[in-house]
């Protein structure tokens, strides 16, 4: 199976898109999970049954799936708790239309729950994306663990998340708003994503080796009503809006890069 080489980054254009129109936001949105599919894609190689942690509306898999024909798709998560995860009904209508459910085993079930009811060496992929923001240091340490018990020798383990290092003050201010408890409604467990650091030492304790790290710019900057609409979706409360207001308006907020983590199980 194929990674990329270690700290390489896989560039867009080179002039990020400004998103002033709320409508626009979806289109956005489905051209990042592109990107992270293309990349996914060249990391699973020939894979064929891939269990994705988390997988929400279908946002990473269904662009993936239509990028490697032969994958088999176990899709667990909770469908609650947070804007990615909200609906069940939205996942299989998502997955029919796109001709995908012959290809798709859906469970709902906790992670962790489901994970430790899974035999040693089944899965040749474990997948996911925007999932281990959610959780916390130790859960982290306890995931990574299971993901490695239950794939098969040689397989790949891969896990995207936004970066919590931003470039500029714009990343900043998403950062801020996503994950200050003084500002969002549903404050994270422990971080607005890991240092990709840390998930590169717990693959590398638990025994994954060719660890790689692989970093997408997003290169997305949302401005005026589109970044107003974006907060409101992320559950971000009203007054951060209003005391930004007019840095929001004129400079916006920006989508930080992309980290995917991945491993090989020898």
């Amino acid at each position: 199976m194929r990674a990329f080489a270690s700290g390489q980054e896989v560039e867009s254009d080179l002039t990020a898109q400004v998103v002033t129109d709320p409508s626009d936001l979806d289109a956005v949105w489905s051209n990042q999970y592109e990107k992270l599919a293309l990349v996914f894609a060249d990391m699973l190689g020939k894979s064929q049954r891939v269990a994705e942690i988390g997988c929400g509306r279908g946002q990473l898999t269904i662009p993936l799936a239509r990028r490697v024909k032969n994958l088999q798709f176990v899709l667990v998560d909770r469908f609650v708790g947070t804007s990615y995860s909200k609906s069940y009904k939205a996942l299989v209508r998502n997955v029919r239309k796109a001709s995908l459910l012959k290809r798709t085993h859906i469970v709902v079930s906790d992670y962790m729950k489901w994970l430790t009811t899974q035999n040693d060496d089944t899965y040749e992929a474990i997948i996911s994306s925007e999932f281990i923001p959610e959780i916390d240091s130790n859960e982290t340490h306890q995931f990574i663990q299971e993901c490695y018990r239950i794939m098969k020798p040689k397989g790949v383990t891969a896990h995207s998340f936004l970066s919590p290092i931003p470039r500029n003050f714009r990343q900043k201010l998403l950062i801020t708003a996503d994950s200050n408890p003084l500002w969002t409604r549903t404050p994270p467990k422990e971080w607005f994503s890991p240092k990709p650091e840390l998930v590169i030492k717990e693959l590398r304790q638990t025994g994954f080796h060719r660890i790689r790290k692989t970093t997408v710019r997003a290169q997305v900057i949302m401005k005026a009503d589109a970044a107003e609409s974006w907060l409101k979706s992320a559950e971000v409360k009203a007054n951060f809006y209003e005391r930004n207001r007019k840095l929001l308006n004129e400079s916006g907020l920006e989508v930080p890069d992309w980290v995917i983590v991945s491993g090989i199980k020898p």
